[in-house]
């Protein structure tokens, strides 16, 4: 059978091969344009497998909501290079993958977005296409859908920056239906996604950090203050006997400094024994009681610059996104609550798998 270009046009636009590949494939189909699609598939498929082992840290993270915003997704898909990322085909891809988690509730992992089906064919088969299409590795990192209960009133919002570097999903309930369809919450909720891109909260508040983490921190923070106490000691005495700590802060320090006529060998080993004599001494001396409540403070600090609601608004830091809420819902005159939040940057579960991956291999060793 005759091969056409029309023939080898519509292949190469319905499967994104090379020309000479899809006049091959015709001629092997005798012509038969659907079995060639499943021919360059497998081919296809042969070679993206080839390449799934090479790291994707570019891509795209997308969020979508549906018109009425009761149901909401958010997905990271992601390629080797910048330069595939910004293509319109991949962008078309990873849209099509959004969607897919947008009309499916199951799907709160890749796992669970795995199990589904795409324009007939699974989603491992969709991706791999991709791949021979754009001769690099793709991977999905993350997936999740999140919607309303029935009978609860709210809206999800969300936020792309950077052209798919970060991607923001808010959940907001009220009390009323009405409530959420006014515009001062739509301007409300689209501003707290705008403070979650810039400022990238840990937690929607403390009460949502596990009391693992807060010990953790605690400890931290009287570490960290017991050192600064000791260290206060011992700068002191040094400068008592006309030492500049700076010259003696480290041993690194005290040998360069030497070299450089900055401080003497008897002034190096003199900052040697005040360091070794005071830090023991005030370490001694310290009040467990004053440090733990310094520590407090530090604690709290900590978690109104991490917690989404007791952050202070970037646009205006006299008030905090707990206030704003409350602004919100005097406006409306309904109970406004900012229910979650999603802030996925791209590339950041490839990176934390990879130091999950590091530090298991390290304690096996």
């Amino acid at each position: 059978m005759q091969i056409t270009a029309q023939m080898v046009k519509d292949l190469r636009e319905k499967t994104g091969a090379g020309m000479m590949k899809c006049k091959e494939a015709l001629a092997e189909c005798n012509g038969n344009l659907e079995e060639a699609i499943d021919f360059l598939r497998k081919k296809g498929l042969a070679s993206a497998d080839k390449r799934s082992g090479r790291a994707t840290s570019q891509g795209l993270v997308i969020p979508l909501t549906t018109a009425d915003r009761r149901t909401s997704a958010i997905v990271e898909v992601n390629c080797e290079t910048d330069f595939v990322a910004r293509n319109d085909d991949f962008g078309t891809f990873a849209n099509k993958i959004a969607e897919l988690v947008l009309n499916n509730p199951s799907v709160k992992t890749v796992e669970d977005l795995n199990k589904l089906s795409i324009e007939g064919q699974s989603v491992e088969e969709f991706v791999k296409t991709m791949i021979a299409k754009t001769g690099e590795n793709i991977s999905i990192s993350r997936a999740e859908h999140l919607s309303f209960a029935a009978g609860q009133n709210g809206i999800f919002d969300t936020y792309i920056h950077g052209e798919g570097t970060i991607g923001v999903l808010i959940q907001t309930k009220t009390e009323t239906e009405a409530a959420s369809k006014n515009s001062e919450l739509s301007n409300y909720v689209h501003e707290v996604a705008l403070q979650v891109a810039a400022m990238n909260p840990m937690a929607l508040s403390s009460d949502y950090i596990t009391q693992e983490d807060k010990t953790r921190e605690l400890n931290i923070a009287i570490d960290k203050t017991k050192a600064e106490l000791i260290a206060k000691s011992v700068n002191k005495a040094l400068e008592k006997e006309k030492i500049n700590p700076a010259h003696v802060d480290s041993e690194d320090h005290m040998k360069s400094n030497m070299e450089k006529g900055w401080i003497t060998q008897e002034a190096v080993d003199k900052a040697r024994e005040i360091i070794k004599t005071v830090s023991a001494s005030a370490a001694a001396s310290l009040d467990d009681k004053m440090i733990h409540s310094i520590a407090e403070g530090r604690l709290k600090k900590y978690f109104k610059e991490n917690c989404l609601l007791e952050q202070a608004y970037v646009k205006d830091d006299k008030k905090s996104i707990a206030d704003l809420t409350t602004e919100v819902s005097k406006a409306i005159g309904a109970k406004v609550e900012l229910v979650t939040f999603r802030r996925w940057a791209r590339g950041e579960a490839a990176a934390a798998e990879a130091s999950q991956q590091e530090n298991s291999a390290e304690a096996a060793g």
